[in-house]
């Protein structure tokens, strides 16, 4: 009964924490201790050092809520700021990493990506947002960087329809083989949403990471 993990086999006694609580907290603690000293052996009573180690141990646990529950708040308030910050990205144009867009139903679309080295040919595939593929041409060769293939806009049997849509890029060199080109996406932050807690822009009605994003400019036609 010398230390505080003998407060354990009193527990029973005691009031048992919150359901579904797994930490021990300073209520728990005090109901804990004085219920071990209500069933200790009269015979052989808790010595004053021992006692005098688990109020210490009481003073830290304390503390140490104290100091979480400032952590807490210091969270709340730096993820306030910073949801607030991310407002001005709004009207910004950005270039992030992406393989979705938004066709509006009109003219053509163009895809933007990033080819790691020059490449011959590549196949564009375009998918609707159920993964279903839309339309597929082909793009000649291009010089490594950034570049835009360009779709019609039109499916498979020539119908326009406006959506939300990725596509995937394959590409090969002049020996046919496999060239790594990057999706990416270029419009204007329309919109920040901050449903899951955290800042999320949009482009085109298309929410892209944050941490996704390359590079921003002041907003304006693309």
């Amino acid at each position: 009964m010398s230390t505080i993990s003998n407060i354990s086999s009193y527990s029973s006694a005691a009031t048992t924490p919150e359901t579904g609580s797994t930490q021990l907290g300073k209520d728990t603690f005090l109901r804990l201790l004085t219920t071990q000293l209500q069933n200790q052996d009269p015979t052989n009573p808790m010595s004053n050092e021992d006692f005098i180690a688990q109020l210490a141990q009481f003073s830290s646990l304390e503390q140490l809520q104290g100091v979480n529950g400032q952590l807490e708040t210091m969270n709340l308030l730096n993820a306030s700021m910073n949801n607030a910050s991310m407002v001005n990205l709004l009207g910004q144009e950005v270039v992030a990493l992406s393989d979705k867009f938004h066709y509006d139903g009109e003219g053509e679309q163009e895809l933007m990506f990033d080819a790691s080295q020059s490449f011959s040919s590549a196949t564009v595939t375009v998918l609707d947002e159920n993964g279903k593929v839309v339309d597929t041409f082909t793009v000649s060769g291009r010089d490594a960087g950034e570049g835009t293939a360009t779709w019609d806009g039109k499916n498979s049997s020539g119908q326009v329809v406006e959506g939300d849509y990725s596509f995937e890029i394959y590409a090969t060199d002049a020996n046919g083989e496999d060239v790594a080109v990057t999706a990416l996406v270029k419009g204007i932050i329309d919109e920040m949403s901050f449903s899951n807690g955290t800042a999320e822009p949009s482009v085109n009605g298309i929410p892209i990471d944050i941490g996704n994003i390359l590079r921003l400019s002041t907003g304006g036609a693309i």
